[in-house]
């Protein structure tokens, strides 16, 4: 797409809704129908913004006939304030979503909240003792995940009752979200355990592994696991041949490691360029796997990744406030970036692909909405 900007606007500010919340987001997620995402704050507070936009880049952007130019003009009118809410997250815990259009969070007090649109705040786990030290939820918004110590609850979205619960032989400081076929992974002191979700809640199996584990995610056969690590590595776990691999000498803490499922990939963060592996070939002991590169390699760490959901392509976001987005093994990159120049510290895209989540180090909070023409 041949994008012009207008005013001395940025190609983000053209394409995005922005507000200041004078606080770092640390966190951001799409609701289930994607009509309006939520940022978690590091003081815990919850802000709320809808998706929808009256001036959405697609209804201001005119191609001139003669030179075939396409212009996306400036909006005219603020869009709506976002709606923040004193949640008392803990702020390094994810949210998780709650039904079609709300959202949860482990607070400080031990309790599991519900944020809604419309601003209300409602508890729904009360029950229980200690603090809740890992938390996660299922893509639909039907369940809620979270433990304390070393027992793991499954709770539904319908009232307030748990569904069910296991104790495991460790300590659970990581969670992963459900995987398509229900199964959930556990992390905390060296060992992963393998759950299943039904009517019950079982443990299939444990295994060792070393790392500081801080974020999980299934491959969409729920046969691998990718797990980011705050001791610069990736951490894959094979659940056919119950194996684990390390890939070490990052150059700093990988935050978060996903699979694209159009892509056929692994992809990454905590390098100076998106680092990424063929799915089918991830490294293993005795073998580098093989590694696709993707985007251009620079001298900016690259802080936070959003696979697409839909497309191979990853957005990428950067230490010194550049998003780039990267079609997986080509060298070809969309760039944007906001004024600030401040680190991207949260991304997150909408369950349809058309939205991302971007929440920078300076408090910005934005919704970056792209027209399907910029991907044709």
């Amino acid at each position: 797409m041949n994008e012009q900007t207008s005013k001395g606007l940025s190609a983000f500010d053209l394409l995005s809704m922005s507000w200041s919340l004078k606080e770092k987001p640390v966190h951001s997620i799409f609701c289930h129908d994607g009509n309006f995402a939520a940022f978690l704050l590091a003081s815990g507070k919850l802000a709320i913004v809808r998706t929808s936009d009256a001036e959405s880049p697609s209804k201001r952007t005119s191609i001139e006939e003669a030179t075939g130019r396409t212009t996306i003009r400036p909006r005219n009118v603020d869009p709506i304030p976002p709606t923040v809410l004193d949640t008392a997250a803990l702020a390094d815990l994810p949210i998780a979503r709650f039904g079609s259009q709300g959202f949860a969070v482990a607070c400080k007090d031990g309790t599991v909240r519900q944020a809604t649109p419309r601003g209300l705040v409602i508890e729904r786990v009360t029950s229980g003792s200690g603090p809740i030290t890992a938390f996660n939820g299922d893509k639909t918004g039907s369940c809620v995940v979270f433990a304390r110590g070393n027992e793991v609850f499954v709770t539904g979205t319908e009232g307030e009752a748990l569904l069910a619960s296991v104790k495991l032989d460790h300590l659970v400081s990581c969670l992963s979200a459900f995987s398509g076929d229900g199964k959930l992974a556990a992390w905390g002191n060296g060992t992963v355990s393998i759950l299943k979700f039904s009517e019950s809640l079982q443990t299939l199996w444990s295994l060792e592994c070393t790392g500081e584990v801080v974020s999980m995610s299934w491959n969409s056969k729920s046969t691998q696991l990718a797990c980011g690590c705050a001791d610069k590595a990736v951490l894959t776990i094979d659940c056919l041949a119950k194996s684990t691999h390390r890939i070490e000498n990052f150059p700093s803490e990988v935050r978060t490691a996903e699979f694209n499922e159009t892509g056929a990939a692994l992809v990454a963060s905590g390098a100076f360029r998106l680092a990424g592996w063929k799915e089918n070939d991830l490294p293993q002991t005795g073998g580098p796997g093989t590694p696709l590169s993707s985007g251009k390699a620079g001298f900016v760490l690259l802080e936070s990744i959003a696979s697409h959901p839909t497309k191979g392509m990853v957005a990428a976001g950067f230490e010194n406030g550049v998003i780039a987005l990267t079609s997986i093994g080509e060298p070809e990159e969309l760039l944007l970036k906001n004024a600030s120049n401040t680190a991207i510290a949260t991304m997150s895209w909408s369950p349809d692909g058309e939205n991302l989540a971007v929440g920078n180090a300076a408090g910005e909070c934005s919704i970056v909405n792209f027209p399907e023409q910029m991907f044709k």
